[in-house]
């Protein structure tokens, strides 16, 4: 068996049995990782190809736990107007692909377009006839109608729609199920904030029935403490987002084993001008309350990972969690990995240098422990045990003026 050492590197294994190694070598074949220690245990002359990588930081592959692969980083409005036809849907999801592995996010969980694409895409990639992270895919995002964001997900006006659609996500192959239970378009919101429940507490309770019963988790698009109480109440696997959490919403998610992704540098990306969108002053507002309140889920102890929805980042998510999240660097890096791939329900394969894993890797220049930033210093990506320079995967995608992508490498 012909295996591959990658050595004289720190390594920040996302694991509770190697922790952080400072000088250390990882070593793996075509079947995944099958050593992880220390230089000094290292055999003196060993057998296989030797990578030295002296100043570098390995880590387990990155992990996006909120994402559309349709729309990553362009700039300009964002409408029905933006969308389709789905082939233009299937091209743009291929080039986010791309992307997520320069990135060096070698996991994305895909939550919903209102088209076949996502399935499509994870199976393609998972047969190799496209090059691309792996993919968990929601494949429809399911609304009421004339709610948030209704141009690019199935909406539908009762329960039976809702039943009958959840069905149609399962029968298709989805790997869960997500509803889009709260509203933060509507002009003028009553109340003390800017999210309204736009399920009834029966809906959210048949959708989860529903999905549970199809063998599926189903995670809640939940902004506005009704709509995580009633999410909450009803069962869900999962909140996305989350704006308006507090410590008890919070301390009954850990509870009851609720993962929250809360898309934060998606919230911050949004509430600047950069952009072009049109709700820039209302992302703005929920910014300002998004980044004063995710301290209640880190201090909770609630699982947390990193997603970014349409604009974000991973660096910018883990310094967020950092910065105003309370997160230790150790804590945020393992939002960015292992505790992503447990979103993902797919721990037991990837998220963490572990004997065993897949090889999904990144190889950063610099150390993301003591700057947040170096997680964007990616220099080279392994796939499956299949190594990625930087500089090729940017010849993989052109560069386009519609799209703003990866931050350049520090030269």
């Amino acid at each position: 068996m012909t295996t591959t050492f990658i050595t004289d590197v720190r390594l920040v294994t996302c694991s509770s049995e190697h922790g952080v190694i400072e000088n250390g070598y990882l070593q793996f074949s075509a079947e995944g990782i099958v050593g992880v220690g220390a230089m000094e245990d290292l055999d003196p002359q060993p057998d296989g190809l030797i990578l030295r990588r002296p100043g570098m930081t390995l880590m387990p592959g990155l992990v996006n736990t909120h994402m559309h692969f349709h729309m990553r980083r362009e700039l300009g409005p964002v409408g029905p107007g933006s969308i389709g036809p789905v082939a233009l849907d299937a091209l743009r999801s291929a080039r986010t692909a791309l992307n997520c592995l320069r990135e060096g996010v070698t996991c994305g969980r895909e939550l919903g377009h209102d088209d076949s694409v996502r399935i499509t895409l994870r199976d393609s990639v998972a047969r190799g006839l496209i090059l691309g992270p792996k993919i968990v895919t929601a494949g429809a995002a399911i609304g009421m109608s004339h709610g948030h964001a209704d141009f690019v997900v199935r909406s539908v006006t009762r329960l039976s729609e809702l039943v009958d659609q959840i069905r149609a996500e399962a029968h298709s192959g989805a790997d869960l199920i997500k509803i889009v239970a709260s509203n933060e378009d509507l002009p003028n919101p009553r109340g003390d904030e800017l999210a309204v429940p736009w399920f009834s507490p029966e809906a959210v309770r048949v959708a989860v029935e529903t999905a549970h019963g199809c063998g599926l988790p189903i995670t809640a698009h939940a902004n506005g403490r009704a709509t995580i109480q009633m999410a909450l109440d009803a069962g869900v696997d999962g909140i996305e987002h989350g704006i308006y959490l507090d410590h008890d919403l919070a301390q009954e998610m850990a509870e009851r084993g609720v993962v929250l992704t809360p898309t934060l540098s998606g919230f911050r990306e949004n509430s600047l001008e950069f952009w072009g969108r049109a709700w820039r002053p209302r992302y703005a507002a929920l910014w300002e309350v998004h980044r004063e309140t995710i301290h209640h889920a880190v201090d909770q102890g609630v699982r947390i990972g990193t997603g970014v929805d349409t604009i974000g980042t991973i660096a910018d998510e883990v310094r967020i969690l950092r910065e105003y999240g309370g997160m230790t660097p150790e804590e945020s890096l393992r939002a960015a990995t292992i505790e992503g791939a447990r979103i993902c329900g797919l721990d037991d394969e990837l998220g963490s240098l572990d004997v065993g894993k897949r090889a999904d890797l990144v190889l950063l220049n610099g150390n993301p422990l003591l700057d947040a930033s170096a997680i964007s210093e990616v220099e080279e990506v392994y796939l499956n045990s299949v190594r990625f320079t930087r500089d090729e995967l940017e010849r993989f995608v052109p560069k386009s003026e519609k799209f703003v992508d990866p931050v350049p490498r520090r030269r």
